[in-house]
């Protein structure tokens, strides 16, 4: 008797341990972020862990030498549609 009364307590605390857990991971603070306008021609840089818009000449400049670059890179690309795979060879049978 006292083994079962030990299981049953322990079932009862387990539950009640995860029940606060779950309460505690549900009604936790929640992290907010910040919204972000992406804008043509400006970058957003992360390093500091918070996003911050930058629009200097200098990053307009490596802008313009990246598209430049991918431009030129693509130049060249075609794309087809993939050909059928090849019917497999067909099975002779051994001459007996």
């Amino acid at each position: 008797m006292k083994n079962r009364r030990r299981w049953v307590v322990v079932a009862i605390l387990g539950l009640l341990a995860g029940a606060l857990a779950l309460a505690r991971w549900r009604l936790g603070p929640r992290k907010i972020h910040p919204e972000i306008v992406i804008q043509d021609g400006t970058t957003i840089d992360f390093s500091s862990g918070k996003p911050v818009i930058k629009d200097t000449a200098k990053e307009k400049a490596s802008i313009e030498k990246a598209v430049k670059e991918m431009e030129e890179a693509a130049q060249g690309v075609t794309f087809t549609s993939p050909t059928p795979p090849a019917a497999p060879p067909k099975k002779t049978e051994a001459k007996k």
